[in-house]
Parts: C-alpha cells; structure tokens; sequence
C-alpha cells in the first residue's frame, strides 16, 4: 500500500500566491500516482475555501499574515507517514517541532520555499524567529527540498547545508503544462482590457500586497515611464491583487500612465494562461532575494514569454541569459526600461527567446518530471 503524505502549506488556491499553488498540484500529482494524500491548511477569516475533500482547512489561532498556530495538527498527523512541510509557516512550524520530537517513526520532509525577510519591525522579528527556531526544524527533518542549489547557498540554510548536504535534495516548483502553453491570443479578452493588434503588452504577475513588497512594482510602473516615451505602442498588464493595489493605480495615474498600464486584479489559475498568451514579454522585477524561485516566471516562459528578471540568487535560474530572457540589476530602473525596450522592439530576438523559453520550462518544470523525483524520496524513506 502507497504511503499516506499530509502536506502542511500557510495558505491554499484559491487564496494565491506560488507556494499555496505548488501545493495544490503537488496534491494532485500524489493522488494520481496512487497516494493517499492530504493537505491541511488555516482556515483565515473571510477567506474561499478549495472544495476538495482531500483539503482541510483547520483554525488558526494568533494569526498574523500568513502565520499562526495549527493545534489541531497534534491529533490529525498521526495516522500520516510523511509530513510534507512547506516552509516558511511561523506558528505552525513550532507544532511541527513538537510533533516530530514524539513521533519519530513518522517522516519529515522541509519544503524551503523562501527566506522570509519582511519590512521594519517584522524583519527583525523574522530573523529573531529564525535564530531561535529553524535550526531545530533542520535537525529533526528527514530530507529537506530547496528549490534550487544557487538560492539555497546564499540562503538562511547555508551553514546547515555546508555541513549536511547529504539531507538536502534541489526540486524547483512545477508548472501545470496542460494549462500553460502558447496558444492563440484571446481577442475577447485582448478587447474586454481595450488592447490592439499592435499593442506591445509587457505583463507581471504577482501579489499587491504588504506581504509581497518585494515584487516591485513600483520600480515596474517607474521604469514603465521611460519604455513609453521610447515606444508609444507599450502596454503594461498587472495582474494579481491585495490591499497595495489602489496605492500602485494611483502611483501609475501620477505617473502619467493611466492609460498604459491594465489592472486586471485577481486572475484564477485556469485562467491565466490567456492572460500571459496576450503578452510579448513577462517581467518580475523583484527587489529582495526573498524571490526565491517565481513560479510565474515559469508559467509565463511556457507560454512562450520572454523573461526579464531581476539578478537575485534562485529566480534567476529561470533565465539562459540572452536565450530565454534577460537578467537586471535589482532596483535599476534605467537597465529594466532598457531590457524591456529591447525586448518589444526587435521581434526576431523575440520570437527566438519565446521559442526557447517555452522549451526550456516544459523539460525543466513540468510536474510529470518533478512527480517522480519526489516519489523517489518517498520510498526511500
């Protein structure tokens, strides 16, 4: 009989962001190759729940962000062989201490999503919980996956990982490639959001909010600025949501692109692909190395978009330099503008990195590859 996986994960589609997605087909994948699986998620105040039985949203108590205590986890864990933990998940990430410490026969495995870095005083408190108590989580874990050796040496993990290689394994997020792929722009909806034929739509993707401050859309919409006055066709799409979006549409309004940059809010997994199929090119222009990986990086590049990222160890991965997109100076406006510029204007370079970069994401994040890497850790566990 198949083991039984309970994948612990801060927050579940449809609520957003990369990690709640990874989690979601990481679930679907299990069930399909014959585990019996589960994810346990908190059940946040006014949020929609994901109607799967094999789903569980549990009460927080403290919550704070994407953070809190799961108690309920003691009593539901027991009756699973491996507890697939996504990190970061303060709070919880305590729970899962305690329970390991008294059910060692159980296996642990540390999902490292990113470093959590926050802004003001929820950095320093990031870094004192950090200190205190991801060293303990590292010891008592099994195996412990990192998205990628290039972000993990430069990451919270390295001194553990210098001296305990060994335990860790490199599995990037997938991408679901039945949805992501290049297809035919959606003329409905190219007209729903007012974009012509001879529009040039530079797109990004990700969340509007306090927790995603490191996205940086405003260096995005500042850059935005100079792209126009140098190509009058450019057309900025942001797609995402959460409680910063009013604040950028302003900033784009002052800014004098009111009519060139497209808010689309929040767009449904399902959905998204004709979103990234309207684009020319895909940007993520993130300001702090907590951009571990981007996830929309890869769905975008399967697609057929052309990537312009910023250099931060990880995300950068993502990028065959020159091939398959292009690399920026974090922060740099000047050079983003620049990158984009060169992008939408010259179309054969364009089409060759679209070709290569749609290749590059089905061979490198597909989950029917990625499945069976973790398969393979499972039973050697």
């Amino acid at each position: 009989m198949n083991k039984k996986v309970a994948i612990v994960v801060c927050a579940f589609p449809p609520q957003g962001g990369g990690i709640g997605n990874n989690a979601y087909y990481h679930l679907k994948q299990l069930k399909k190759i014959g585990y019996q699986v589960k994810a346990f998620t908190p059940k946040y105040k006014n949020i929609k729940s994901f109607d799967d039985e094999n789903v569980e949203y549990l009460p927080v108590v403290l919550p704070i962000g994407r953070a809190g205590f799961l108690f309920s986890l003691f009593g539901k864990l027991k009756e699973f062989d491996i507890i697939h933990f996504y990190y970061p998940f303060f709070g919880t990430d305590l729970i899962i201490i305690l329970f390991k410490l008294f059910n060692h026969s159980q296996k642990l495995i540390i999902h490292y999503q990113m470093d959590p870095i926050g802004q003001g005083f929820q950095r320093f408190m990031f870094k004192l919980h950090i200190k205190l108590f991801l060293l303990p989580l590292l010891k008592i874990s099994d195996k412990i996956f990192v998205l990628s050796w290039d972000n993990a040496k430069y990451s919270y993990l390295k001194s553990y990982l210098d001296k305990n290689k060994n335990k860790f394994i490199e599995v990037a997020n997938g991408i679901d490639t039945d949805i992501f792929f290049p297809k035919e722009k959606n003329v409905q909806l190219a007209n729903k959001h007012n974009i012509s034929e001879n529009d040039k739509l530079v797109v990004f993707a990700g969340g509007l909010d306090d927790q995603h401050f490191f996205k940086g859309v405003e260096v995005l919409l500042k850059s935005f600025v100079m792209v126009v006055k140098k190509n009058a066709s450019a057309k900025l799409m942001i797609i995402g949501d959460g409680n910063k979006r009013s604040y950028y549409e302003n900033l784009s309004h002052g800014l004098g692109l009111k009519n060139d940059v497209i808010f689309t809010g929040w767009i449904d997994n399902e959905n998204l692909s004709d979103y990234y199929n309207l684009g020319e090119v895909f940007v993520l222009p993130s300001t702090e190395r907590t951009e571990s990986f981007g996830i929309v990086i890869a769905e975008a590049q399967a697609c057929g978009l052309p990537a312009i990222v910023s250099n931060w160890p990880g995300s950068r991965m993502t990028i065959e330099e020159g091939k398959t997109g292009f690399l920026v100076e974090p922060k740099n406006e000047p050079d983003l503008s620049e990158k984009i510029i060169k992008l939408i204007s010259d179309s054969n370079l364009r089409k060759e990195m679209s070709s290569n970069a749609s290749l590059q994401a089905k061979e490198k994040y597909s989950w029917s590859s990625i499945i069976v890497k973790i398969d393979s850790v499972y039973q050697s566990l």
